[in-house]
């Protein structure tokens, strides 16, 4: 007899249904969500389980044997290149007793080799060799049966190359639907872009998705980062980041592309300097290359934890302003601490100089010692703490801006955007696709 399959629980077990303390179109959520174990556990079935993760950049593993070593979802998995120039991620763990096999952040091997018991994998996954083989009886060793454990589905689009344990998900590029047409945007606008340097990595005590709704909260920067206004390093306006688009692509992605306040024109052609910006006619079609024009500042978010900024900022009080393409990404280790990534891009043919001075600017603003990043982890460790006890659990959280907000009607580009880029209706619409996946489904969790 074949078992039918059960739609999961809705329900935790005190009896709230999930659909009651998630309300994305009341603007509606609760402060359970950000700490409760039992929530969290959820999370790493249903979504952690089963969505698309970001895991590396084809610039990271130039040539054959290259590899690192990342998370996909929260399992470890190893993104290598192997000697035929072929693209594999491969679950990070031994088939016999299950240790990692590749043991440092980043390499160049032909083998991969297990520590434990000397099982020894070519760069394909192939088992060759295990320890001690003239002990094994007839059959209790299948070389060809044991080699390394792939991810269900691995796809690139732009050099990401993401991958998931989901086996019955939607290919990448279904997944990624109309933000493709975004992403062309940021990542094909100059024909490639190329990671420098190896990610930063550090832990945070904070929910998870702390850190993901501030990456579609664009009126914080003044109150949060407001040390940075009074040194000259933003403009001294609150509504200097609300001069533009919020979009709502579908599948949970989200977007902003931001404008800057009226007459300022360095918020234009995504803050890049002019001989890249000559090569938008080359890669872009005509409507993508008027957003990209007409902007400076993008922030994006592909479900469920893997952002983009596109900005532009001062590294500090005497330097000129520069732009420059920070790659993010928050993976959970329990309920309130996350690890978070943060890689820089910048585009092949930007000129030496460029690249030195975009680095240095990323440095100073963003990663564990930037500065905007000091003032964001201070805000997400407190919301942490604050909504953790037993009274704040009862309440829900407000995020009801522009719950009213007509759409657009004159955005050239695909999915549903918004004029005006301060308001909730991506972080809602992220939340929408929470609560879709939470509940079973796959589909357009677009409810904004």
């Amino acid at each position: 007899m074949t078992a039918t399959p059960t739609a999961p629980s809705t329900r935790l077990r005190n009896g709230d249904a999930l659909e009651e303390i998630v309300r994305p179109q009341e603007g509606l959520i609760s402060r359970r969500i950000f700490t409760d174990p039992e929530v969290f556990e959820l999370e790493l079935e249903r979504i952690f389980g089963k969505g698309w993760f970001f895991i590396g950049h084809d610039s990271e593993i130039p040539e054959p044997g290259d590899l690192v070593t990342r998370p996909c979802g929260i399992d470890p998995v190893v993104l290598i290149r192997d000697d035929e120039g072929v693209v594999h991620a491969f679950l990070n763990s031994c088939r016999h007793r299950g240790m990692r096999i590749a043991r440092t952040d980043r390499d160049n091997a032909t083998f991969l080799k297990c520590p434990y018991h000397g099982w020894s994998y070519k760069n394909n996954g192939e088992l060759l060799n295990a320890a001690c083989e003239n002990h094994y009886g007839e059959g209790e060793l299948v070389k060809e049966e044991l080699g390394l454990i792939p991810v269900a589905q691995l796809g690139s689009y732009h050099g990401l190359w993401f991958g998931t344990w989901n086996e019955h998900a939607p290919p990448l590029d279904e997944w990624l639907g109309d933000m493709r047409w975004y992403m062309d945007i940021i990542f094909g606008r100059t024909g490639g872009l190329e990671i420098m340097g190896p990610p930063q990595i550090w832990e945070v005590d904070t929910a998870w998705k702390f850190a993901t709704d501030n990456f579609t909260d664009n009126f914080h920067v003044f109150s949060s980062h407001h040390s940075l206004v009074e040194l000259g390093m933003l403009p001294n306006n609150p509504d200097f980041a609300a001069y533009g688009h919020m979009i709502v692509p579908g599948n949970g992605h989200i977007l902003h592309f931001v404008q800057g306040e009226p007459g300022n024109d360095d918020y234009r052609g995504l803050g890049l300097s002019h001989d890249l910006r000559a090569k938008f006619d080359e890669f872009l079609t005509p409507e993508q290359k008027s957003i990209a024009d007409d902007h400076g500042y993008s922030a994006g978010t592909i479900w469920p934890n893997f952002h983009w900024l596109q900005l532009i900022s001062a590294g500090d009080m005497e330097a000129h302003e520069e732009a420059f393409l920070n790659l993010r990404m928050e993976t959970p280790i329990t309920p309130t601490r996350t690890r978070m990534w943060s890689w820089l891009a910048v585009d092949k043919d930007a000129t030496p100089e460029y690249r030195k001075k975009v680095y240095e600017t990323y440095v100073r603003t963003f990663g564990p010692s930037g500065i905007f990043d000091q003032d964001d982890m201070e805000n997400w460790e407190d919301c942490t703490r604050a909504n953790i006890g037993p009274a704040a659990r009862r309440y829900t959280l407000h995020h009801k801006m522009g719950l009213k907000r007509a759409t657009a009607t004159d955005w050239p580009g695909p999915g549903v955007a918004y004029p005006d880029s301060y308001g909730e209706m991506t972080q809602r619409s992220w939340y929408a696709q929470w609560l879709t996946s939470m509940t079973g489904g796959n589909g357009n969790g677009r409810g904004a």
